[in-house]
């Protein structure tokens, strides 16, 4: 596995707390509620996790199947939040984006440097530094 470095990715802008909060709200609350319907689901959990082959079965995505659902459904919950953020504020900001010469620079760079030099870093196994 490998991490690509960033000197050829272009800055992003990330959501603001405004659809930050909204999301994390609602997907700590659907996780939570979902609690209780995998304490109910046990039993046909536990079943379909002995049916599924002992190589690829992972209990946490079994036993809590119905958390992480409404998990993923209280996230939507920042949407309005997000459409809102890019209607009003990130449509108009301005990105400064990599021009044409910089990447060409960029990539020149790493073409010239060879294999001796890759544009990603290893993270498994891990390599002493």
């Amino acid at each position: 596995m490998v991490r690509y470095t960033d000197a050829l990715v272009e800055p992003r802008y990330g959501r603001t707390w405004c659809t930050r909060v909204p999301a994390a709200v609602g997907g700590t609350l659907g996780f939570t509620l979902g609690l209780p319907l995998d304490l109910l689901g046990v039993p046909v959990s536990a079943v379909v996790y002995a049916n599924q082959p002992p190589a690829t079965r992972e209990p946490l995505s079994v036993f809590l199947l119905p958390s992480w659902v409404l998990w993923k459904v209280g996230l939507l919950l920042g949407a309005p939040f997000d459409a809102l953020e890019w209607a009003v504020y990130r449509a108009y900001r301005s990105d400064p984006g990599l021009g044409s010469v910089e990447r060409e620079a960029i990539e020149r760079a790493y073409d010239e440097a060879g294999w001796r030099q890759y544009p990603v870093t290893p993270i498994h196994p891990l390599v002493p530094r």
